[in-house]
């Protein structure tokens, strides 16, 4: 727009030139249709600008990172065409904001042409950068007239939906979870069925001759010399929810620890599912309130996605202080303690150090495993010496390195 507006002064400038220089009859219609047709052209665009309508409509709301399908329609009403139709959109990623802070949030133009009585419909290549709840609205549509120099703004009336949310989710860990990495976890339970087997290996619930299929691990190789014959264990399944995950997104974590926990927790959550075992996920909701929901299926798992997707930026150990107070106190519960964001700040975490020595004494769980992006040897060995054992988001255990050298 700006470069039609330059040709037009220059064309104006000339014109005006050679209607002073030249006293030619030709000249001064060159001048007058120069100083008239930006008028007309205005007149011409009034019209399409008050009978266009166009939507926002999104296919699937859950989807993988990459481009996003959206879908962007219009519709001329008009008898006259339309020159060029100007669609401003802005995306914000709800996942650690801080109030009205987003960590991510960027603009996008799109325009097209629109013929008389005619729709149109295109799918704007617009990327996601990392998982989260992305809010994608129109912030503002206009109508080009003929000559390009001028841009009205459509009524937002005429919009029948300026705006929707797009669930990305996080890029599924690689890593797999082995059942002895379960066992470590705490599948472990005060109760468990006596009808039907699960996957908690602490708790065997029936041995019996192998079948084909079965995996390696559940095979009992003592008994199976003794027998002559592969002998397996059926594990245990566990009643109640002894494995309880806590999320903290904190002000300072940057979008790739964020998305290393989400995606933690639906790997985790995933595998646990498969076996049947139920388990329960807290965080802190947008009302400052401990939310807490146990995950016994996809459904509820799908549930809990689209919460955490837009989970707001929260204070240091502000997610458990909640579940100390306000969580539901069991004495056989594992809690595993997710963070994004810097682990330790010695001078600023003395309450913080008291709550992790205090939590088991306070009857709110038996064991606490504290689950950073990042951590520093020194570090780990800190927080073990308040109580909880320490293993990073990726799997790896800070500091057992130089343990095994020792």
């Amino acid at each position: 727009m700006a470069g039609n507006r330059i040709l037009y002064t220059y064309a104006l400038f000339f014109a005006f030139i050679l209607f002073v220089l030249f006293d030619l009859y030709l000249f001064h219609l060159l001048f007058i249709f120069l100083l008239i047709l930006p008028v007309v052209s205005l007149l011409s665009a009034l019209p399409v600008r008050k009978n266009l309508r166009y939507a926002l409509e999104i296919d699937d709301d859950i989807m993988a990172k990459g481009v996003c399908d959206i879908r962007i329609k219009a519709r001329n009403g008009s008898v006259l065409p339309c020159a060029g139709v100007r669609f401003t959109l802005e995306r914000h990623n709800a996942l650690g904001r801080v109030g009205e802070r987003y960590t991510e949030s960027a603009e996008d133009i799109l325009q097209f042409s629109l013929g008389p009585k005619r729709s149109h419909a295109m799918q704007p290549a617009v990327k996601m950068a990392h998982c989260g709840r992305v809010d994608i609205f129109v912030r503002r549509v206009q109508v080009l007239d003929t000559l390009g120099l001028i841009a009205l703004n459509v009524p937002e009336k005429n919009g029948a939906t300026a705006a929707g949310s797009v669930y990305v989710l996080p890029e599924l860990q690689q890593r797999s979870i082995q059942t002895d990495e379960a066992a470590d976890l705490g599948l472990d339970s005060a109760r468990y069925s006596t009808e039907k087997a699960g996957g908690d290996p602490s708790e065997i619930f029936q041995l019996r001759d192998y079948r084909e299929g079965d995996p390696r691990h559940s095979v009992h190789w003592k008994l199976s010399s003794r027998m002559n014959r592969l002998i397996v264990r059926e594990f245990g399944l566990p009643l109640n929810p002894s494995l309880h995950f806590l999320l903290e997104l904190r002000e300072d974590a940057t979008p790739e620890a964020a998305e290393a926990m989400l995606g933690t927790m639906l790997a985790f959550s995933e595998y646990l599912m498969a076996r049947d075992v139920n388990h329960v996920i807290s965080w802190i909701s947008e009302e400052g309130s401990l939310r807490t929901m146990p995950v016994t299926g996809p459904e509820a798992l799908a549930s809990v996605l689209h919460e955490l997707l837009a989970l707001p930026a929260q204070a240091r150990w502000s997610t458990l202080e909640c579940f100390a107070t306000e969580g539901v106190a069991r004495a056989d519960t594992h809690v595993v303690y997710l963070l994004a964001g810097s682990v330790w700040n010695a001078p600023g975490d003395e309450a913080g150090a008291r709550l992790l020595a205090a939590l088991t004494d306070l009857g709110a769980c038996r064991r606490l495993t504290l689950m950073p992006h990042a951590c520093d040897d020194e570090t780990a060995a800190a927080l073990r010496e308040l109580g909880c054992e320490v293993q990073l988001l990726d799997g790896s255990v800070p500091g057992a390195e130089t343990e095994a050298d020792a």
